[in-house]
């Protein structure tokens, strides 16, 4: 595997929008477990709220393997606190939800 050394480095994909979800995906076109992670998110007042984000056991192990328990945790969760409130512009989103609530009353 390689070292994700950035929560820059993680690709996100906003597919299942209809789910209020953001897949978190390998860096790594080659990775195995390609999808690493999701964020879920609330629609209150109109606007897209973060709800939750979590890895996938598979890579908080491997990770645990190869770093230690504390240390992949601690790195793991800057990642998802990163990608949560500093590269998902929570404000594209809420206009993404709408123009699905669009597409669907027309």
């Amino acid at each position: 595997g390689r070292k994700i050394k950035s929560a820059k480095e993680y690709k996100l994909l906003f597919l299942k929008k209809e789910m209020s979800e953001i897949d978190i995906l390998c860096p790594n076109d080659r990775c195995y477990l390609r999808e690493l992670g999701f964020i879920k998110f609330e629609i209150k007042n109109g606007k897209a709220v973060f709800k939750e984000a979590s890895f996938y056991p598979p890579f908080v192990t491997w990770n645990s393997s190869q770093l230690g328990r504390e240390e992949a945790h601690r790195i793991l969760k800057g990642h998802l606190k990163e990608i949560v409130t500093k590269i998902i512009d929570w404000d594209n989103i809420t206009e993404e939800i709408k123009g699905i609530k669009m597409e669907k009353t027309t």
